[in-house]
């Protein structure tokens, strides 16, 4: 099915090219036009640079969904085949279930089974061998990546015909760069316009390809995937999982943090998956929701190294983009290190003790 979509995604890009090539001049450059269905539409005429690149964004877009498509599930049947979490060890049975996840103990302390893998997303909740996987219906994606870069490529054609209006108002902001556009050559301003278009969308949509998550489950472990990180815990650890807002979260036997993840993934589907497989899946959010407390830097309970990190943490939370992210994260991990479970609402910090060892001391 990929390699038709990759077929298909060809053609749309050569009768795309044909026609904008056939439109740039004349002699050969014109011949080219011959080889388009659209430049043969006379009720197109007027159109033909719009709809040619309307279907180059269209093709191109169709062969990266495609290309990624085939990649995601050749490196997902891979890492099912070699991933050791799945071989077994400190699995629970499939008479396991959540009430008794916390009497097999807590087989390696405060801390994650972690490791970093690439592994291509699933476009379906499915079934796969013994595991399910949930992640961006197909639907879902096509959308991203059709949607974005014609809607990038419709806006980067109208900026002339914008600009060339713009200009006659009495006053415009940003009227220097607005003549400028305006005084260029029509037909390759659009046809540069759609370009830039086409090439912002598809920036969009790798990006938003790479924030996607997915999770896959089975009768002994499950495993978030954003990306390269990965976090894999065993369903014997797990005493709770749940969402919370936005964020997926497994908790183990001392009510720590095993794994935690931001994702747009339907709740429904997600409990889904986890009770298929027997895991202990709360409903409403966090159990231990009520026990949290606001951060506030020098309150007694908490050491200065804890302290440090949430003020290094808050500093990251401050900023916008992936890195920031990722600091944020890394520290949410340093203090479960010290017995502490972070929450954030909007830019506030929020931290409890583990069950276990209660909070953290200096």
């Amino acid at each position: 099915m990929a390699r038709i979509a990759q077929l298909c995604g060809l053609l749309l890009c050569l009768q795309a090219g044909a026609g904008l090539v056939g439109a740039l001049g004349t002699g050969w450059w014109q011949g080219a036009a011959r080889l388009s269905v659209v430049s043969a539409l006379s009720l197109l005429a007027d159109y033909a640079v719009f709809v040619n690149a309307s279907l180059l964004v269209a093709g191109i877009a169709v062969i990266m969904a495609a290309t990624r498509s085939r990649a995601g599930g050749a490196a997902g049947s891979a890492h099912r085949d070699r991933d050791p979490v799945r071989s077994g060890r400190g699995a629970a049975g499939p008479g396991h279930s959540g009430g008794t996840a916390a009497a097999h103990g807590y087989r390696g302390g405060i801390g994650h089974a972690m490791a970093e893998e690439r592994v291509g997303m699933e476009p379906e909740a499915s079934a796969c061998g013994e595991a399910t996987i949930v992640a961006a219906r197909l639907g879902e994606r096509a959308l991203m990546w059709v949607g974005l870069p014609l809607l990038g490529t419709v806006l980067g054609s109208l900026v002339k015909g914008l600009a060339d209006w713009a200009v006659t108002w009495p006053w415009v902001p940003f009227e220097g760069p607005l003549q400028l556009v305006a005084t260029l050559p029509d037909l390759p301003t659009r046809i540069g316009g759609a370009a830039v278009g086409l090439v912002a969308g598809l920036v969009l949509a790798s990006i938003g390809e790479s924030e996607a998550v997915t999770v896959t489950v089975d009768d002994d472990s499950a495993t978030f995937q954003r990306e390269k990180r990965r976090q894999t815990f065993h369903r014997s650890q797990a005493s709770a999982v749940f969402k919370d807002r936005k964020r997926l979260v497994a908790l183990g036997p001392a009510t720590e943090e095993l794994a935690g993840q931001d994702t747009d993934l339907s709740t429904g589907r997600l409990a889904a998956a986890f009770r298929k497989h027997g895991y202990p899946w709360v409903e409403g959010g966090d159990p231990h929701a009520g026990e949290y407390r606001r951060w506030v830097e020098g309150v007694p309970e908490l050491s200065a190294s804890a302290h440090g990190l949430f003020a290094a943490r808050a500093r990251a939370l401050g900023k916008d983009g992936t890195e920031s992210a990722e600091d944020a994260e890394a520290l949410r991990a340093e203090l479960g290190k010290l017995g502490l479970v972070v929450r954030d609402e909007r830019k506030t910090q929020y931290w409890r003790g583990v069950a276990a060892g209660g909070t953290e001391r200096g």
